[in-house]
This record gives C-alpha cells, sequence and structure tokens, in this order.
C-alpha cells in the first residue's frame, strides 16, 4: 500500500510539472531564474511556484517556503497544496526551490554555511520579497533534508526572526558548535510563535543523539512561544523522510488554516459558541490574509446537524445568522432539503425564499420544481402545483432523469 501512494504521487508530480504552463489558471505556474550572488561569486538557478490565484487576487499576498535542494523536493510541497486546495484545506502558498550541485553540497552547506546563509538572507530572501507578493517573515517556511536540516539548525541560530517555521527531515552535520548555538541563542528570538519539525527514520541511529541534544535544549529553555516536534518515522529510511516531513510540516504548521467541521451539535458545543467560530475565522483571515466570515463549510454543517438532529430552534437562529448562506445553494439537494425543512416547521416564506434561490441559481432542476410543487399541493394550490410538476417533467425528460416517472405519478395524483 506505500509503495502504491508514492508511485500515484510521483505521477502526480510528473503530470504537475508537464502540465503548470499549460492549465496555469488550475495549477499555478512554475518559473525558474538566475540569482547572481556576491557570497558565492557565481549565478544560482532557482525555481518558484506561484500559486493559481495570484495572477488574479493582486492585493492578496502569500506565505513561501523555500525548499533547499529544489531540484530534489521542489514539487513535494506544490503537490502537498495541489491536493489539498479543492477542499479548502490548505492555504496557497509560494514554494522557491534552491538547487544544489550534489558534488558542492557538502562545501556549501558546511564548510561554506556562513557565506550560504549569507546569500540566503541577503540576497535571495530580499529578492523574493522586493519581486513577489509575500508575507514576509511573518510567514516564511525553511524545508532542509540531511546536510540541508543541519544548515537549517544554524539559520535557526543566527537568524532568529527569519523564518517562524522549520521542517528538518534526517537531519546530519549538527555539530557540537550548532548545538552550542542554539542553547546560547535560541531565547534571543522574538515573541512571534515558531514551529520546528524534525522527522527521524529507525535507520538513522547516527543522528539520534544530536536530536536529543537538540529536544533537551529546547525543554530547558521551555520559551513558550516555541513549538517542536521529533517526529520518528517508523516507515520510512533516510532518502523517504523529506515526503512526509513536508506533509506532516505543513498540517502542522497550517493546523489553523482548517475549516471548522462539526458532524454533530454536541461537537459544536464542545467546542464553544458562534462567538468562538467567528474568533477562529477572525484569527484565520489575519494570519493567512484571507477572508474573516465564517466559512461555507462551517455554516452548511451547523445547519445541516440542527436539521438532522431535528432541533429547529438552533436551525433557526444559525438560519437567520447565516441568511446570506441560502442564497446561493451549491448544489441541487440542499435548496431541496432545507427548504423542505423549514415548510416542515411551518416557516413557509423562509421554504419559498430557499426554494426560489436554489431555482434561481438551477433554473432547470427537475428536482427543485417537483419540491416547489409538492410544496404548493400541500397548501391546497393544486393550479401552482401542477405548473411546477409539469416543468419538472419537462426538465427531466430534457436531462434524462432517473427520477422521471415519479414525477409523472406527481402530477397525475395531483
Amino acid at each position: 500500500m506505500l509503495i502504491q501512494k508514492r508511485t500515484l504521487f510521483v505521477l502526480l508530480l510528473i503530470s504537475l510539472h508537464a502540465y503548470t504552463q499549460q492549465f496555469s489558471e488550475k495549477t499555478g505556474v512554475i518559473n525558474s531564474f538566475e540569482i547572481a550572488s556576491k557570497h558565492l561569486a557565481e549565478k544560482r538557478t532557482i525555481e518558484i511556484y506561484l500559486p493559481p490565484s495570484y495572477q488574479k487576487l493582486e492585493e492578496k499576498n502569500y506565505p513561501v517556503m523555500y525548499v533547499m535542494d529544489g531540484q530534489e523536493y521542489f514539487l513535494h510541497p506544490v503537490a502537498y497544496q495541489r491536493m489539498l486546495r479543492f477542499k479548502d484545506k490548505s492555504p496557497e502558498f509560494i514554494v522557491v526551490g534552491i538547487n544544489t550541485d550534489r558534488k558542492r553540497r557538502r562545501k556549501l552547506l558546511y564548510e561554506d554555511a556562513n557565506k550560504f546563509g549569507n546569500f540566503l538572507m541577503e540576497e535571495l530572501i530580499p529578492h523574493i520579497d522586493k519581486n513577489y507578493r509575500t508575507l514576509k517573515e511573518k510567514e516564511r517556511i525553511y524545508f532542509g533534508w540531511e546536510m540541508s536540516g543541519g544548515f537549517g539548525l544554524e539559520i535557526l541560530t543566527r537568524h532568529q526572526n527569519a523564518f517562524n517555521a522549520f521542517f528538518i527531515a534526517s537531519p546530519t552535520h549538527i555539530t557540537e558548535n550548532r548545538i552550542n548555538a542554539l542553547s546560547k541563542n535560541i531565547a534571543n528570538h522574538s515573541s512571534d510563535t515558531k514551529f520546528l519539525y524534525f522527522s527521524i527514520a529507525p535507520e538513522e541511529t547516527y543522528i539520534e543523539q544530536s536530536l536529543h541534544q537538540t529536544d533537551s535544549i529546547l525543554k530547558i529553555k521551555n520559551l513558550s512561544n516555541i513549538v517542536w516536534k521529533i517526529d520518528h518515522l517508523s516507515d520510512e529510511d533516510h532518502y523517504t523522510t523529506p515526503f512526509q516531513t513536508v506533509n506532516n510540516g505543513l498540517r502542522n504548521h497550517f493546523q489553523d488554516y482548517n475549516t471548522l467541521r462539526f458532524y454533530t451539535l454536541k461537537e459544536f458545543d464542545d467546542f464553544g459558541s458562534l462567538e468562538s467560530i467567528k474568533k477562529y475565522y477572525q484569527h484565520r483571515g489575519n494570519r493567512y490574509g484571507i477572508s474573516t466570515d465564517v466559512h461555507r463549510t462551517t455554516k452548511h454543517f451547523l445547519l445541516f446537524n440542527a436539521m438532522k438532529e431535528n432541533n429547529f430552534e438552533r436551525f433557526e437562529v444559525y438560519a437567520k445568522e447565516f441568511k446570506e448562506y441560502f442564497e446561493d445553494p451549491t448544489l441541487e439537494i440542499w435548496a431541496i432539503r432545507f427548504g423542505d425543512y423549514f415548510a416542515k416547521n411551518d416557516k413557509d416564506q423562509d421554504a419559498l425564499k430557499t426554494y426560489t434561490a436554489g431555482l434561481a441559481k438551477f433554473p432547470e432542476s427537475a428536482a427543485i420544481h417537483h419540491a416547489v410543487g409538492r410544496f404548493y399541493k400541500d397548501k391546497g394550490d393544486r393550479s401552482t402545483a401542477k405548473a411546477h410538476y409539469t416543468k419538472a417533467i419537462a426538465y427531466a425528460e430534457k436531462s434524462k432523469d432517473s427520477n422521471l416517472e415519479q414525477y409523472k405519478t406527481a402530477l397525475e395524483q395531483l
């Protein structure tokens, strides 16, 4: 099963890279450029991914994830957000891939780490912030594997406020100097919360001690604004930890982006109140530069649970609070079910408004016309009921609706 999942992921990466330019309005755009570095005395190739909304929302700023060894791992975070965006489970973010030459990797990330760090902090990041709409240090993520992981720890201690999250996979070269620098400088961080996520595979016994030292320092310092996790990935090895590290790191770091879904009224009551929901979305909107309105998904689940549990008192409270929800139904079925629930509780005007909104969006919906016909039949208005039943049949014939015979029977029985 694990092999199948990885195979599918690789296929997704290949497809994404192949079709990005052709379908940029759906997948975003991947470009590359060279930047001349004075610190490194050479040109560096950089890849950058801009999410789909970047071209359309000209006032919006985005988080940025910097991916070391971009030639290997650049597409991981791109695929992550592409897979989860359709359900709004991840914010859109820019991805910057920093390519490294395998032959010179050790020199860049260890022997010349000071120069490479200066390139990152004084040349590349300022270039990205100047030329692209970013949230700057407010939402800047670092990802590094192996030697890039140890280098990330150095960046954390030397440039305390440059990144607000570090995803470190299978880190090597966490030297005594880097450990000492962490112990000495970690307390100098700003009050902004930072998230540190480290991963280790079972075979990587050679990095256990350095990660244990890192963990001990963070525990001893006990800083309220530093949140960290060292994750033992039991199903991974040295070369497969990056994918899970990106996935787990992003999921944890962006956990307050999730839309709230309650599957019972009790779940909602345990969470808090309508005011609690509003505060959640206010924070979400402020952090990610998006709408602070309560998400449509949350509104839907509150209304649906109240209806499912036949608590009309709660349903009516939510309906009044989120009245705009009914003006733009996502599916025909919800215009019908919510309209029927209003009608069942003798709220005829609300029922008709809900049906009408459904027909405004789905004017040829046989199902909604049938529901409206049934409503008028129950009210004794046979003429109006007949008109809607007739439309239901006509649209059902046009769309080859499987419920056509049901609609015909309703008209016959009228």
